[in-house]
């Protein structure tokens, strides 16, 4: 073993008091007093999560000798000084039952490195080896990660074993997952693949997911190595890892460099002997789309604010819109593409992602370019009127690839198409990142790389769309290919232009649409709901549906509502119903041409 290996054991020691014990050897510590702290974000998330507050206490030693610790930040503590080797154990209270954290109980552990692993400054790029001991008896718990092992495999230990890193970086890159889940494996292009189940699903259909998840696999494999179809993972791992916690009404998703964790709805997934899947299956197959792209594009490609990244510190960058949006451009696309989706289910997809930003009044208020660098501060942090003020970079960033694909496609005569410039970037930044020095996209640079890809110019375009608030003209775009745009009434009853929520026994206001009926009414957010011309509303939307239904449009209706503990009368003019719905069909033959 390298001497200055930074070692770690860690052992899930109470799983019913949900604790983690981990303890990290330095063998040579700074002279002047090593300090070690855990990472305050996690990369994909970009929040400031504070890890470090679940560790419930810190302890240091060199040899037999207690030595003092002291905190020095909200992540940080300064050990004093020791000849080595330095030996530090926490404590870490795990209970974050999200793909961010960790957790812990007596049926699973789980944990990113982030929350556990303890970081030595100075030593970032030092190897890493990590010790999992098992849980205390009777559980007889196996592992399941990407973290390469450190030696050869004993089938008896269940996977608690050692396993390496190449620095610190790569160290938390791989979460672990441990318990009695249901597995399934699949090679995809040759590189093998584990879906890992956590969570009670009966009958869950194993072989159907796998069959459905190995395609898109394999077509995104071959959509950015179309001559070698070899898996970008491989420079780091043995497998690629999906960590599936099945709950009543989970969904998420983390990426790392060879493994995903994802929490889905367990009612979403297909059972075995039942031909048709669920509604929600399709939603499942775009996450784990979305999640394996982020292979190439985030974990490799990704913006020169994340090479390398600062864990210590919000890390600022206006590209998020490529690296998020492009990707939920292809998520979907990959599900045509691979074929478990069909052209009229994809159609419906993208009809519903068109209509859910072109009903976003704060697209006209901030640019994705804007969105992207806000998102520490606003982006992840909504309150009741965010969607007045902010844009998805998400969701408004897969219009702005769709409108590049689309007008690469009809300038070139449908020779090219974003796909070339995805390739590009993959080549030029994404395939040998972990090996040959890790440069990242520079701020200004993509405008440029897409006429290098392809010959045309979208600088205009993305001035307009991408760092300015104007709509992608999809209805032109999309006609040039033969599909026809349209937008229609959800429903035809009249409109207060405001969400509501049930909160207990209570209808309330979730958010008020600017300049709406509501808004010019005084209604606010957070008010209940009480009686819509004296008539009672009850707890749920329908009730306040049915009351609408008796108005039309230009009607003045009386509002009751009770405004923290003040009950309010308001006179409100009812909107005609918005144009809420996209709908994207096939135009005729002639039409199209």
């Amino acid at each position: 073993m390298n001497d200055q290996s930074i070692t770690y054991t860690l052992q899930p020691f109470d799983p019913a008091g949900h604790r983690f014990r981990v303890v990290m050897t330095i063998p040579r510590p700074q002279a002047k007093g090593q300090v070690v702290s855990l990472p305050a974000w996690i990369p994909g998330s970009y929040l400031i999560r504070d890890f470090a507050r679940h560790i419930e206490s810190v302890s240091a030693k060199a040899g037999s000798t207690s030595l003092g610790v002291e905190k020095i930040d909200n992540h940080s503590w300064r050990v004093e000084p020791c000849a080595g080797p330095l030996q530090i154990t926490i404590v870490v209270y795990a209970w974050d039952l999200s793909v961010r954290g960790a957790h812990l109980d007596e049926t699973h552990g789980f944990f990113n490195g982030t929350s556990v692993f303890l970081q030595a400054r100075g030593a970032e790029q030092f190897p890493c080896r990590v010790r999992l001991l098992p849980p205390p008896e009777p559980l007889r718990w196996l592992v399941y990660t990407s973290l390469p092992s450190a030696g050869r495999d004993n089938p008896g230990n269940n996977g608690f074993r050692e396993y390496r890193a190449d620095c610190y970086d790569a160290l938390i890159d791989h979460p672990v997952e441990m318990g009695t889940p249901r597995v399934i494996r699949f090679t995809a292009c040759g590189a093998p693949h584990e879906l890992v189940f956590t969570g009670l699903a009966p009958n869950l259909d194993l072989k159907r997911i796998a069959a459905d998840v190995r395609r898109i696999c394999e077509a995104q494999i071959r959509f950015f190595e179309p001559v070698t179809q070899r898996a970008p993972f491989l420079d780091c791992a043995d497998r690629y890892v999906f960590m599936t916690m099945l709950t009543g009404d989970g969904y998420g998703g983390l990426e790392h460099r060879a493994s995903t964790a994802l929490m889905a709805a367990r009612s979403d997934l297909p059972v075995t002997g039942c031909e048709k899947a669920p509604e929600g299956y399709q939603t499942f197959l775009g996450l784990v789309s979305h999640e394996y792209f982020h292979t190439w594009n985030v974990k490799r490609i990704k913006p020169a604010a994340f090479a390398p990244y600062d864990l210590t510190r919000e890390s600022h960058t206006r590209l998020l819109w490529i690296f998020e949006g492009f990707t939920s451009y292809y998520d979907d696309l990959m599900l045509l593409r691979s074929g478990v989706i069909d052209r009229k289910d994809y159609l419906r997809i993208l009809a519903r992602q068109i209509g859910g930003v072109l009903t976003t009044p704060g697209r006209h208020r901030q640019s994705v370019a804007d969105s992207s660098f806000d998102a520490w501060t606003r982006y992840y942090k909504q309150d009741e009127s965010s969607h007045n003020t902010i844009v998805s970079y998400y969701t408004k960033g897969s219009l702005i690839a769709l409108g590049l694909d689309l007008t690469i496609r009809a300038r070139t005569q449908g020779r090219y198409s974003l796909d070339d410039v995805m390739r590009l970037l993959w080549n030029r930044f994404g395939r040998d990142f972990y090996t040959g020095g890790g440069k990242g996209l520079p701020e200004r640079a993509f405008p440029a790389l897409v006429r290098e890809a392809t010959g045309v110019d979208v600088a205009e375009e993305l001035r307009h769309w991408a760092y300015g608030t104007h709509d992608v003209p999809l209805a032109e775009l999309l006609a040039g290919a033969g599909i026809a745009l349209r937008m229609k009434a959800g429903s035809p009853r009249p409109s207060l232009d405001a969400r509501v929520r049930t909160q207990g026994d209570h209808l309330t206001l979730a958010s008020v649409t600017h300049d709406g009926a509501a808004h010019r009414g005084g209604l606010s957010a957070h008010d209940v709901l009480v009686a819509v011309d004296g008539i009672r509303v009850g707890r749920t939307p329908a009730t306040l549906d049915a009351l609408l239904d008796r108005h039309r449009p230009g009607e003045i209706v009386q509002i009751h509502v009770f405004r923290r503990d003040e009950l309010r009368e308001f006179k409100v003019t009812l909107a005609a119903p918005s144009e809420s719905d996209c709908v994207l069909e096939d135009m005729p033959a002639e039409r199209a041409q």
